[in-house]
C-alpha cells in the first residue's frame, strides 16, 4: 500500500509550488504552479522565471507562464499532456538574485480521463426507497399569494413558525421515485416566492454566494456547478481544472470571484497489505482554488497528506474505496481554508499560501482535547463552517454515524490553538427523540444568532430554525418524503424581467402556468402560441397566472410563450418557450394514438439495442414485429408510444390483442418515459401463444401526474414474430349523474371527436333552458374563411344535440365549425368556433 506525505523543501525562496516534490498520481493535464517568496520591494513578472519541464516518457515540454491576479502566483501550462506513469522533472530559476533555483519531481497518473461513473458507483449518498402519499387528486390550478403552482410541485409544510430570522428558504427536493425536481425559494408558509422545474436529475446546494450571484450543482451533460444572475440565468460554469472531475459537494465563491471546488482524483492502489484488492480503485480529493479567469492558482491533494488507512470505518478490502469523501470547504477569518473530510471524521485547516496543514481536528490524527463533549468529537460530519465574527469557532452537522447509539446534531466548537482544546459551546439535538440523518445536511448561523438546520434525510425536517437557547421557532418538511442536500435562509427580494412558463397537458386541456415572480404590477398575461417555434401571434390573455386551452388542433405540436403587461400597458419580454404535443380526448376515450394501426405505424416508435434486431411492418391491419435477434435484455426490442397523460388517483384499463409465432413472454406496461422508468401499470411478464388473445390490465395511477408517460412493449430475448393490435389505455370514468339530460343549464359546443378524423366526426352541443326555441346555425369554413357547407340552419328547442359530419367529399386540411344559437326571446346569442383537422 502506498502512503504519501508532502516533501518539505529547505529552499525558503519559494512560498508554494505544485505538484509537491515526489507526488504520485498527478493528473496528466496538470499545470505547474509556483509562488516565490519575494521582499515587498521586489517587482516580479513571469518573464523573471525560466522553467524546464521534462517527462521521462514524453520528453521536454514547452508552454507558457501566466501571472495570476494576486501578482505573486505563476501558472505554467504545458503545451501537451504528460504520459501515464512517467516521472516528470521540473527546474525553475528566477532572474531575481534573492530567489534560489527550485527543483522537484512528480509521477503522473495511470488514467488519461476522468470517468464520472466510478464515483457514482460508490457514493454513500444513494437515497433509500420511500413510501409516498397517494391521496392527492388532479384538480384545478392552485394559486397562492398570486403565484400559480404546478400539480407536481412538492408541498412544503411548516409545523412551527414563530418569530424567525428574516429571509426566505432556498431549497431543492431530491428523490428517485419519479417526482419532478425543483429549485425553490419559499416563504415561511411554504408557498413559493420563486421556482423552476428542472429537467432530468435533481439539483444540489442552491444558494447565494458572497459575489451576490447564485450557484447550484447540475448533473446531466454539464456535471458541474453553474453560476446564475439575479434572474436565474446561467452566466458561468464552474468546474475543476487540470483534468479532474468536479465533485458534487462544494462550490464556494469569494467576493473577488475566486472559486473553491473539490476535485475527484482516483487511482489503482495495491491494498494487499491490509488484506485488500491488488488493484483497488481509491478515490482521492483535491482542493482547487480557481481565479476569476478559471486558472488553478492553488491545489491541495489528499494523496499528499492523508493515509488511506486513516479511514478507520471504511472497508479497505472493497474494490472501490472512498477514503476521504471531502464535503465542504470554507474560508476562515484569517483567509486560510478549513475542509471537512467525512470518511476520516476530520476537520483540517490548511495554509492557503503554502499548502501546509495548520491543525487537524477529529479522526485518527486529532490534535485537540475535546472539552464538555461526551461524544469526543464529530463522527462523519458535514458542512463545517466558521462562525461569522467569532474566530476559531466552527459549526457543523455531526451526522453521528458511529456515535453509540447513532444520532445527529448541530454542534459548535471553539478551538484554543495554544492549549489545543476543542470546547463544545453549543449544540442542538431534537427532543424528546433524536433526529438521525446518516448523510448530508447543513448548519447555517444566521445574522440574528439563530441557527438554520437541514436534517437532509427523507424522514426528517428540511428546515429547523432554533434560537441560541435551543427554542425551535420554525420547522418544516416536504409532504412527500424527499431528500435535501443543503437548505438555507437568505434575505431575497427580486423582480423577474420575464414570466416563467410551465405547460401541463392533460386529456381534456392544455394548462399553461406563468408567473413573473416578485412583480406585483402585472395586470394581464398575453399568451402567444402556434405550430412553429418562437410564436408571435397572441391567442389569448388573462389576468390570472394560468389559463386552460382547449380550442387547439388535436394531435399537433404547439409552441407557447407568454408576456406580462402592467397597468401602463408596458409588455415584458417573452418567457421561456414550451413545446407541447396536443392529444385532447374526452375522458374515457383511448389515450393511445393509432392503437388499431389504421394509420400504419404513425405515432409509434421502435428501438433495437443490446444485441436486438427486428423489422416492423403492417399485415392485415396488425403490427408485425419480426425479430431476428432477441438480444440479451427484455428491452432489446421495443415498440412504444410516448406522451400518454396519466393523472394521479385515476383508474385506467390497459388493453391490447397479441399473439406470437411461438409461445413466449413479453413485458407490456405504462411507464415513466426516462428517469427511473417507473412501472405505473405494475404489469410484469405477459404470456403470448400462437392464438390471438385479448389482454386487459386495470391499474390505478398511484404516482404523481405524468403528462408524458409511455406505453411500451418489451419484446426482447426471444427471436419470434409478435403481432400487436387494438392497443388502448382508457381512464375509467364513473357514469355522470344529471337531473335532466335534455335540459342543460348552459350553452356548450364540445370539441369534435375524433380529431383528426377520416372521414366522419361527431359534433355535440347544448341549448339551455326549458321550452325555449333557438335559431341554430352550424357552418363549416375552410382555412381562408370561405364557407363550404351549412350543416344545420333550423329552429331547435332546449336540449342536448349530437350529429355526425361526413367530410368524404372534402380534401385534407384544417376547417373551422361555427355554432350560433339565437333565442326567440331576444336574449344575447351564443357563438362558438372549433378547429377540426381532416386527415385522409
Amino acid at each position: 500500500m502506498c502512503v504519501i506525505t508532502l516533501a518539505r523543501s529547505e529552499n525558503n525562496s519559494w512560498q508554494y509550488f505544485f505538484p509537491p516534490d515526489n507526488a504520485q498520481f498527478v493528473s496528466l493535464r496538470s499545470t505547474i504552479i509556483v509562488r516565490p517568496s519575494l521582499p515587498p520591494s521586489c517587482q516580479f513578472t513571469p518573464d523573471s522565471l525560466h522553467i524546464s519541464v521534462t517527462g521521462s516518457e514524453s520528453g521536454v515540454h514547452h508552454g507558457s507562464f501566466l501571472l495570476a491576479g494576486d501578482n505573486e502566483t505563476c501558472i505554467f501550462t504545458p503545451d501537451r499532456i504528460f504520459s501515464p506513469l512517467e516521472t516528470v522533472s521540473v527546474v525553475v530559476t528566477a532572474s531575481t538574485r534573492s530567489v534560489a533555483p527550485l527543483s522537484f519531481t512528480f509521477t503522473t497518473s495511470e488514467r488519461k480521463t476522468y470517468d464520472r461513473s466510478v464515483f457514482a458507483k460508490i457514493s454513500d449518498e444513494t437515497p433509500l426507497a420511500n413510501n409516498r402519499s397517494q391521496d392527492e387528486m388532479y384538480g384545478k390550478v392552485t394559486v397562492v399569494n398570486g403565484v400559480s403552482i404546478p400539480s407536481d410541485f412538492p408541498k412544503f409544510i411548516p409545523t412551527i413558525s414563530k418569530g424567525t430570522a428574516p429571509g426566505k428558504i432556498f431549497i431543492g427536493n431530491w428523490n428517485w421515485s419519479g417526482e419532478r425536481h425543483y429549485m425553490m425559494i419559499l416563504n415561511n408558509d411554504g408557498s413559493p416566492y420563486f421556482y423552476r422545474r428542472l429537467p432530468g436529475a435533481h439539483t444540489r446546494d442552491f444558494k447565494i454566494q458572497p459575489t451576490g450571484t447564485l450557484t447550484r450543482r447540475v448533473y446531466d451533460d454539464l456535471n458541474c456547478f453553474v453560476e446564475m444572475d439575479s434572474q436565474f440565468v446561467n452566466i458561468d460554469t464552474l468546474r475543476c481544472g487540470n483534468g479532474l472531475g468536479t465533485d458534487e459537494h462544494e462550490c464556494q465563491l469569494l467576493p473577488d470571484h475566486h472559486c473553491f471546488l473539490i476535485g475527484l482524483d482516483y487511482h489503482s492502489v495495491d491494498m494487499q497489505s491490509v488484506g485488500g484488492n491488488e488493484s483497488a480503485t481509491v478515490i482521492g480529493n483535491t482542493v482547487q482554488e480557481l481565479d476569476e479567469h478559471n486558472n488553478v492558482v492553488f491545489s491541495w491533494r489528499s494523496w499528499d497528506h492523508f493515509s488511506i488507512t486513516d479511514a478507520v470505518h471504511e472497508n479497505l478490502k472493497a474494490a472501490t474505496i472512498d477514503y476521504v469523501h471531502m464535503n465542504s470547504i470554507a474560508v476562515d477569518y484569517d483567509s486560510n481554508i478549513v475542509i471537512s473530510s467525512r470518511h476520516l471524521s476530520e476537520i483540517t485547516k490548511i495554509n492557503r499560501k503554502t499548502g501546509a496543514i495548520i491543525w487537524r481536528l477529529g479522526g485518527a490524527h486529532n490534535q485537540f482535547t475535546f472539552v464538555n463533549d461526551p461524544e469526543n468529537g464529530p463522527s462523519y460530519q458535514h458542512d463545517v463552517r466558521p462562525v461569522p465574527g467569532e474566530p476559531d469557532s466552527y459549526t457543523m452537522m455531526d451526522n453521528g454515524n458511529f456515535h453509540s447509539p447513532g444520532f445527529s446534531r448541530a454542534v459548535e466548537y471553539h478551538l484554543d490553538t495554544v492549549a489545543m482544546t476543542a470546547t463544545k459551546v453549543w449544540e442542538y439535538r431534537h427532543t424528546p427523540n433524536d433526529y438521525y440523518t446518516y448523510f448530508m445536511g447543513n448548519v447555517q448561523r444566521l445574522p440574528n444568532g439563530n441557527t438554520f438546520i437541514d436534517w437532509a434525510d427523507a424522514s426528517t425536517p428540511k428546515a429547523t430554525e432554533v434560537t441560541p437557547d435551543g427554542q425551535v421557532v420554525y420547522e418544516a418538511n416536504f409532504e412527500n418524503p424527499t431528500y435535501c442536500y443543503r437548505a438555507f435562509r437568505f434575505p431575497w427580494v427580486n423582480v423577474m424581467k420575464t414570466p416563467y412558463l410551465i405547460a401541463e397537458p392533460s386529456p381534456d386541456r392544455i394548462t399553461l402556468l406563468f408567473n413573473k415572480f416578485g412583480d406585483t404590477t402585472v395586470a394581464r398575461y398575453i399568451v402567444y402560441g402556434g405550430l412553429s417555434p418562437s410564436p408571435t401571434t397572441p391567442i389569448d390573455s388573462t389576468n390570472q397566472p394560468w389559463i386552460d386551452l382547449t380550442d387547439l388542433i388535436n394531435n399537433s405540436t404547439y409552441y407557447f410563450r407568454v408576456t406580462a403587461r402592467d397597468n401602463n400597458g408596458t409588455e415584458s419580454p417573452f418567457s421561456n418557450e414550451e413545446e407541447v404535443n396536443v392529444n385532447l380526448v374526452p375522458r374515457g376515450s383511448n389515450l393511445v394514438l393509432n392503437g388499431d394501426f389504421s394509420l400504419q405505424k404513425s405515432y409509434w416508435q421502435f428501438y433495437n439495442g443490446s444485441g436486438g434486431s427486428s423489422v416492423s411492418y403492417l399485415r392485415y391491419g396488425e403490427l408485425t414485429v419480426a425479430i431476428q435477434n432477441g438480444g440479451d435484455q427484455v428491452f432489446s426490442v421495443q415498440v412504444f408510444q410516448p406522451d400518454i397523460p396519466l393523472l394521479k388517483g385515476s383508474d385506467y384499463i390497459f388493453e391490447f390483442d397479441a399473439y406470437a409465432s411461438d409461445n413466449r413472454t413479453i413485458v407490456a406496461k405504462l411507464e415513466q418515459n426516462g428517469g427511473s422508468y417507473l412501472n405505473y401499470s405494475r404489469t410484469s411478464q405477459t404470456v403470448l401463444t400462437k392464438t390471438k388473445t385479448h389482454k386487459s390490465f386495470p391499474f390505478t395511477m398511484n404516482n404523481e401526474n405524468d403528462f408524458s408517460a409511455r406505453v411500451v412493449f418489451n419484446l426482447g430475448l426471444s427471436a419470434d414474430t409478435v403481432w400487436l393490435d387494438n392497443i388502448s389505455v382508457k381512464e375509467v370514468v364513473p357514469a355522470a349523474v344529471t337531473k335532466d339530460p335534455t335540459l342543460p343549464d348552459k350553452f356548450s359546443f364540445d370539441q369534435n371527436y375524433p380529431n383528426p378524423f377520416n372521414p366522419t366526426t361527431t359534433l355535440r352541443y347544448s341549448l339551455p333552458g326549458r321550452n325555449i326555441r333557438y335559431h341554430v346555425a352550424l357552418t363549416v369554413f375552410n382555412i381562408t374563411g370561405k364557407k363550404i357547407v351549412t350543416l344545420i340552419d333550423a329552429h331547435q328547442a332546449s336540449g342536448m344535440y349530437r350529429m355526425e359530419w361526413n367530410a368524404e367529399e372534402y380534401s385534407s386540411g384544417i376547417y373551422f365549425i361555427e355554432l350560433t344559437a339565437a333565442a326567440e326571446d331576444g336574449a344575447a346569442p351564443f357563438r362558438a368556433v372549433r378547429k377540426v383537422l381532416l386527415v385522409k
